[in-house]
């Protein structure tokens, strides 16, 4: 990256000063939503609004230039038509623009014409010393400057994921599911058709950048492929880069080609260059989140052998067939382990590994059955599976219904046991990880609204939970994965 592009992308998401070229009072046009957003959120730096026409958002009055403003800005967002954006670009470089942001789509995904209209609009970009984030984006998110600069009405938890999506559409909402299940991103651009800056750019910032321990990538195509490998190979063992690559196949290809003027390459070549890169592949958009989630929130294990613990029986079976296929080694209990879970479980339960906790209702036992698997040397990774969230098994009945007698009052108390229980466990997964440098993956039941991040004492921004087995034994084994590499590579 040369000193254009630093600055170019520090300034993109490090603005001290930005403007909405193109602002709007119609509540429907971009030029409005972006700039509620990014109100809204609390963006740290300077917001000016930029129409001739004149008009206000929140009180924000609109400047008739980017002249008028009479400062120096850092990052313009451009939310004209695309016919006309071109004619801006002296106005931005006069009033000291570093990096555009061009909202506006039909460019090369939509036509030839388009494509000729975007490379004409890169030249003169390049002539006046600015460089260009799209077109056809949604946006970026920056948290260390709380700057929600999107359409979408999502709100990203700050955290340690740097996202760089190749669709505004699927990258804003794994924002809002993040956001959902407690998971927190430093840094998110939607490319579009990356017209100038591209893959490259973006990744070798997010290695640079002191906020993010892991990198999500959802890409259509690399402009660059081939210097997308050096900084792979480069930035892998200190960074993880988790890559969903999306149009493998012909019609994915062609999809890709209308939709962010990608060139989408063939699955194999692609396959070879993240195997190459060490880069970690998403085979679902579900993993991209439950992956880089997890690079950020686990320690790597130092080898396969996997306990499982399970509040039952049939989870437990079915976590162990999983683990086993995921190259996972589900080994017997040694004599002394099996000895202290003896003293904390009913004399029924299983006796191995898996240790089935055979349904107790003691969740401080549960808890004393972790702390004895995870402190065991023979286990490099535990998966749990049951007591995470386990206040939602325990629903309480619509309240419209009932008429608060004793029942609903013991289903109440009933509820909030399991519910303060379920959080010590999860705060001692979090110390027992931390202490033990192993990970901890659990396995919890979906949450209610009321138990989301943004209403409890949960420690979502320590911990990664899923909603079943089958996601936690691949959550597992590409941790596993991930410790053979970095061996393999000397780390």
């Amino acid at each position: 990256m040369n000193g254009n592009h630093i600055d170019a992308v520090d300034a993109l998401f490090n603005p001290r000063r930005m403007a909405i070229v193109g602002a709007s009072a119609n509540l429907g046009k971009w030029g409005n939503i972006i700039p509620n957003n990014i109100l809204r959120d609390g963006y740290k730096g300077e917001l000016y609004l930029v129409n001739p026409r004149g008009g206000e958002i929140q009180g924000i009055s609109f400047h008739p230039s980017l002249a008028a403003i009479g400062k120096e800005i850092d990052l313009a967002m451009i939310t004209i038509p695309a016919e006309v954006v071109e004619e801006v670009i002296p106005d931005l470089a006069r009033a000291g623009v570093k990096v555009a942001i061009v909202i506006s789509g039909g460019f090369s995904e939509s036509s030839p014409e388009g494509r000729e209209m975007e490379e004409s609009l890169v030249k003169k970009a390049h002539d006046h010393g600015i460089r260009l984030v799209g077109p056809n984006t949604m946006g970026i998110t920056s948290a260390q400057w709380s700057l929600t600069a999107l359409m979408p009405p999502v709100r990203p938890r700050p955290g340690h994921v740097a996202f760089a999506a190749q669709s505004g559409n699927l990258g804003t909402q794994m924002l809002g599911w993040g956001s959902y299940r407690g998971i927190g991103f430093s840094r998110f651009v939607c490319i579009g058709n990356q017209c100038d800056l591209d893959f490259a750019d973006y990744l070798e910032y997010f290695a640079r950048d002191e906020q993010t321990r892991a990198i999500l990538l959802y890409v259509e195509g690399f402009k660059r492929p081939r210097r997308i490998l050096e900084l792979a190979e480069e930035i892998s063992t200190g960074k993880p880069i988790v890559i969903y690559k999306a149009g493998g196949t012909g019609a994915g290809s062609r999809a890709a080609a209308s939709h962010s003027a990608a060139m989408a390459g063939t699955r194999e070549i692609y396959q070879g260059m993240m195997r190459q890169g060490g880069m970690i592949q998403a085979e679902t958009t579900e993993e991209m989140l439950d992956f880089s989630d997890a690079l950020v929130k686990m320690p790597i294990p130092r080898g396969h052998r996997t306990a499982i613990l399970s509040w039952g029986g049939g989870w437990a079976v079915v976590a162990a067939d999983l683990c086993e296929r995921a190259g996972l080694d589900v080994v017997p209990l040694p004599p002394g382990v099996k000895e202290e879970l003896a003293s904390l479980l009913p004399s029924y339960w299983s006796k191995g590994n898996p240790v089935d906790m055979v349904g107790i209702l003691d969740l401080d036992a549960h808890t004393r059955c972790l702390e004895v698997l995870a402190g065991c040397p023979e286990y490099d990774a535990i998966v749990s599976l049951g007591t995470i969230n386990a206040a939602g098994a325990f629903q309480l009945r619509e309240q419209a219904k009932e008429s608060g007698g004793a029942d609903d009052k013991l289903d109440e108390a009933r509820h909030h046991y399991v519910k303060d229980r379920s959080t010590r466990f999860a705060q001692r997964v979090v110390e027992l990880m931390e202490d033990l440098g192993k990970p901890i993956v659990t396995v919890g039941m979906p949450q209610r609204d009321s138990d989301s991040p943004e209403a409890s004492e949960f420690p979502w921004d320590r911990i990664s939970i899923y909603t079943n087995p089958e996601r936690a034994a691949r959550v597992a084994a590409m941790l596993v994965e991930r410790g053979e590499y970095l061996r393999s590579r000397g780390v």
